[in-house]
């Protein structure tokens, strides 16, 4: 049931993630909207009035500061690269973070070590030809990556060690966080610019709010599926949901590509069908056995 559970809060993770990048992609395109802290802010304020309202909380907040400090770090990161790339190029650079996640990994498979060689060649051979584009823009994505692989361990850390469940990690991570978004808000502007009547429309706060909404969704499906999954499935499920949007990106958005970036996306598909095929091997591995007994039990 573990593993049914594992795969499900895998497919939740990639389908919420997926929703998250092109809503605030659209919420930047459609109201050029790029207030990073306001927005961090709004959705942390919306996550602990949600989270006081489905459970309780048992620890204190000094258990998770390393990891909301992390946590500030990996989003911030990825917030500010989404905002100066294009989508596909965004996605394209995401997808090595499974290098960084599989180098913390004490143990590996050989089949999970060719799956990240297969992604990673795909992600270079799509980007190379635009490193020199945008170089502020690839140090954040590459940051941001890091960050993640190391908040995910950290996670694992403080479910294990801890008994930290995923809604209670949620609450303390975003009450961690809001001092410091309020600072940053106030100090960088962004709170008295927010304020305008440019920002008081119907339209754009419902869409700010879907995007609140999309984040804490995020955040809970990605808590749950790492308590059930190691980070490096977690990383390929990041990597499929980024190959899908990349190509939603060609299809709707009309972002430019080439065939380079379309190899590069093909090789790291590849990768991710390899490490899929071996996962649900490894499921059916478990569960076949005990369907078997259960046919001899009712045969005797």
């Amino acid at each position: 049931m573990k593993h049914i559970l594992g795969l499900f809060y895998c497919v939740l993770y990639g389908g919420c993630s997926f929703c998250f990048s092109l809503s605030v992609k659209y919420l930047w395109i459609k109201f050029q909207f790029r207030m990073t802290f306001m927005l961090l802010l709004y959705e942390n304020i919306l996550t602990a009035l949600i989270c006081l309202f489905m459970g309780k909380r048992n620890h204190s907040s000094k258990d998770t500061l390393l990891y909301s400090f992390i946590y500030s770090l990996q989003t911030f990161s990825g917030m500010k690269g989404l905002q100066i790339m294009n989508i596909s190029m965004y996605m394209t650079l995401r997808r090595t973070l499974i290098l960084f996640v599989f180098m913390m990994q004490k143990t590996w498979k050989i089949s999970n070590f060719m799956s990240v060689i297969f992604i990673t060649l795909g992600a270079i051979i799509a980007g190379q030809e635009h490193l020199d584009e945008n170089y502020f823009g690839y140090g954040l994505i590459l940051m941001n990556n890091l960050f993640n692989a190391l908040a995910l361990h950290k996670s694992k850390q403080l479910n294990y060690e801890k008994q930290i469940d995923p809604l209670e990690l949620l609450f303390q991570n975003s009450c961690n966080q809001i001092p410091f978004l309020f600072i940053g808000a106030y100090a960088s502007q962004e709170l008295h610019d927010f304020m305008t009547t440019t920002y008081m429309s119907e339209q754009f706060l419902i869409a700010f709010t879907l995007v609140a909404l999309m984040g804490f969704m995020l955040c809970y499906s990605t808590n749950l599926c790492n308590m059930y999954n190691s980070p490096i499935a977690i990383a390929i499920t990041h990597n499929i949901k980024d190959i899908l949007i990349t190509s939603y990106s060609f299809f709707f958005l009309k972002e430019e590509y080439d065939f380079q970036i379309l190899a590069g996306i093909i090789i790291s598909y590849l990768g991710s069908i390899l490490y899929s095929i071996q996962k649900v091997k490894e499921i059916k591995s478990l569960y076949l056995p005990l369907s078997s007994n259960d046919k001899d039990q009712k045969q005797d």
